[in-house]
């Protein structure tokens, strides 16, 4: 079970077409245990490798000073454009691969890489490590949502669960063996937590994501299904998706991405909003890395290649009538496409790669509606798997074979703190409503145990 959103356009690593890119659902890295995603029990690739830290000024002036447990930030670009607009009256970024119609795009570029030591956390607890408790978010500073069993030898006795320092509580019905669905990743806080499961099976390593999403409330302490990848589709075997997905949720609906039958074998990746209190699906049409705000969704549409989408649009009260486009991606002889959606309330936040093997990906931070430009983060990796709320934004390279560091970006000045490396799962989650963030710590060969605490 890995945590937060990893919503990259990665090439399928268990096919054998490019170790550091799996794709979302049962055989990803995010969509499966530790145990699993470290080569344990049902095989799964996973590599990584690192980055690093120094501190930049939040107003990209003057020199870069090292600083103990910030990011190594070095300036790419000031914040300027080339002279030009785009047709929207918007002003370009000279420092771009690619162009990105509909919003600002000006703000300076800075490349992030390892630092000399790690961040320190304040109040930091620490769980795992031995299989038994498997962390996927932190929701406040003494829990964390995952998955938990008393057998870890058992593939089909972990159970979502709330994981303290000193206990752990199963949410739900304990799992049956005759119909169990593992539990992978979610979002959400005290009131409210949606996760995405999936069967465990053989079939796994052949590309199918039998996916089930479910919903808990503190309210009526309940687990309800919401929707699953059978249900929609009639079929036990839908294929997964390039890049992972969680499901996220406003007060109304939960929205995730599949692949949905279109008839004569034919699969398209769609994004759902799943009604919180029951009720039929939404199908908003083609796209995926769906992003929850405080009335919709943001999402990514318009293939370009697997895992990579030519524009990010959003939609409210879940209907399709109401999507509009936010930004598109213009670009010249390397195609780029947007990889990953995020958002909290107050910021919106966008990566964009290439499609060829090129290890290398550039996040645009937003404030409000796409309106202000506020920094961009130039990253040596094919995607990223990232988490955020209004205080920070949270990234790292899941398992892919190109880095392994974990950061920490500050909203109020622009500092980036340097986390440390997990090979194989390079994943932070930050908590929706705190400062608190979890961290995984592995060498790549042993089961990943998790930090847990405030960031300063």
């Amino acid at each position: 079970m890995a945590n937060h959103f990893k919503s990259d356009g990665d090439v399928r690593a268990d096919q054998g077409v490019k170790d550091d890119a799996p794709r979302s659902g049962a055989t990803s890295p995010r969509g499966r245990r530790t145990k699993v995603v470290l080569g344990v029990g049902l095989a799964v690739v996973v590599c990584a490798v690192g980055l690093g830290i120094w501190h930049f000024a939040a107003s990209g002036r003057g020199a870069a000073s090292q600083d103990d447990g910030a990011a190594k930030v070095v300036l790419v670009g000031k914040a300027s454009d080339d002279g030009s607009s785009s047709a929207s009256g918007q002003r370009r970024n000279a420092s771009l691969p690619f162009g990105v119609e509909g919003v600002d795009s000006s703000a300076r570029v800075v490349r992030v890489g390892e630092g000399k030591t790690e961040a320190t956390l304040a109040d930091e607890w620490e769980f795992g490590g031995d299989y038994r408790e498997i962390g996927s978010f932190p929701i406040d500073s003494s829990t964390v949502f995952g998955s938990a069993t008393d057998d870890p030898d058992n593939l089909l006795s972990y159970q979502a669960s709330l994981i303290k320092s000193s206990s752990t509580k199963g949410l739900g019905a304990a799992p049956s063996a005759n119909d169990y669905y593992e539990p992978q990743d979610g979002t959400g806080n005290a009131s409210r937590i949606v996760w995405r499961s999936a069967r465990v099976n053989d079939s796994n390593a052949f590309g199918v994501d039998d996916w089930q999403v479910s919903c808990w409330d503190a309210k009526s302490k309940k687990v309800r299904v919401l929707a699953s990848a059978e249900d929609l589709n009639g079929c036990s075997d839908t294929p997964g998706i390039v890049g992972e997905v969680v499901p996220t949720a406003d007060d109304s609906y939960a929205f995730f991405s599949s692949n949905v039958a279109k008839g004569n074998s034919s699969w398209e990746c769609d994004v759902l909003a799943m009604p919180l209190d029951g009720g039929d699906v939404k199908n908003l049409g083609e796209g995926s890395f769906p992003a929850a705000l405080q009335d919709g969704v943001a999402y990514a549409s318009g293939a370009l290649a697997d895992g990579h989408y030519a524009k990010v649009c959003t939609a409210s009260d879940a209907s399709l009538a109401s999507a509009k486009t936010r930004l598109t991606v213009q670009s010249g002889s390397t195609t780029w496409g947007v990889t990953g959606v995020w958002a909290s309330h107050k910021y919106r936040v966008v990566s964009f790669s290439p499609t060829d093997d090129a290890t290398q990906t550039y996040v645009g931070l937003w404030s409000g509606d796409f309106k202000k430009n506020v920094i961009w983060l130039q990253i040596p990796s094919g995607s990223v798997v990232a988490s955020m709320n209004d205080n920070w934004f949270v990234w790292g390279s899941g398992s892919q074979g190109s880095n392994a560091g974990m950061y920490a970006y500050r909203w109020s000045d622009g500092k980036t703190l340097y986390l440390g490396t997990a090979k194989g799962y390079s994943r932070p989650s930050v908590a929706k409503d705190s400062d608190t963030v979890m961290v995984p710590k592995t060498d790549g060969n042993n089961a990943a145990s998790f930090r847990v605490g405030r960031l300063d």
